[in-house]
């Protein structure tokens, strides 16, 4: 009898144990990897990671039950290194043929980077150039402010573009609002608004979006790691939280909140976008 009793006991604790989610899910926090260095998307502030991304990210694991996240930021390079060597857990990113070899990853992205924005300042007297381009052909005699050593800027745009080379995105803005330098870069809009506000020349700029810029859309995924437990689970359910009508109105007032932008706060940035 006794013995019949500590049989089912036993049972019903595997049962138990099999039919609730993993402990360790629950109990242990995912440690998301960012970038420090990619503001507003994702950057270092008084010691912690902040920004887009983070904002995404804790949206999306609090609606996916079982879960709790803790932050980190680092040198995007050490971030993925950790990833790989099962440091950190998950990270946001395009899904590459190299980390997909060690990630798994949500088949639709959770937000697509879009680098089709001609960014440029008010009174530029090519400003009628800027606006009419259909082609970079059209833009041909402009001189284009480029990043040193990013590397998708020397496969995207034409050599024959001139180019004012500097090396980092506040030397962008002082060349282009301060100096005059050249007559357009090429920056998503919220970091062209985030660089704007920190240097002092939103009132100062315009931009366009358009088309002709070949892979400009970079579109990026969740991935987690292989080696973690209950990985694939973790993309299935986070697959099924994306699709919540409740995510989606909060990744839109996110990206509302980075990209919303008023004709007095960017001199007439909206105006000019088309």
């Amino acid at each position: 009898m006794r013995k019949n009793r500590l049989l089912r006991r036993f049972a019903f604790s595997l049962a138990l144990c099999c039919a609730t989610p993993s402990l360790s899910a629950q109990n242990m926090p995912l440690r998301v990897a960012l970038s420090d260095a990619m503001p507003p998307m994702s950057h270092m502030e008084n010691g912690e990671a902040q920004g887009m991304f983070r904002e995404v990210l804790e949206s999306l694991i609090q609606m996916t039950p079982g879960y709790r996240t803790e932050f980190h930021a680092f040198p995007w390079a050490r971030a993925q290194w950790l990833v790989q060597n099962e440091q950190m857990d998950i990270f946001l990113t395009f899904p590459s043929r190299d980390r997909r070899k060690y990630a798994h990853f949500t088949r639709q992205a959770v937000f697509t980077m879009d680098y089709g924005n001609l960014v440029y300042r008010i009174g530029n007297p090519n400003t009628e150039k800027i606006l009419a381009a259909r082609s970079f052909e059209d833009l041909r005699g402009l001189v284009f402010i480029s990043q040193d050593m990013v590397q998708w800027e020397k496969e995207n745009v034409p050599s024959y573009i001139p180019r004012y080379t500097v090396y980092n995105p506040t030397a962008i803005m002082h060349m282009a609002f301060q100096r005059k330098t050249g007559d357009f870069f090429i920056m998503p809009v919220e970091q062209a608004i985030h660089y704007a506000r920190m240097q002092g020349y939103s009132d100062q700029m315009a931009m366009r979006q358009v088309s002709f810029i070949p892979n400009s859309q970079v579109p990026f995924h969740i991935g987690v790691r292989k080696s973690l437990e209950g990985s694939r689970k973790l993309v299935a359910a986070i697959e099924t939280a994306m699709q919540s009508p409740a995510f989606r109105a909060r990744l839109r007032a996110i990206q509302q909140k980075y990209r919303g932008m008023t004709i007095s706060e960017a001199g007439g940035a909206a105006a000019h976008a088309k």
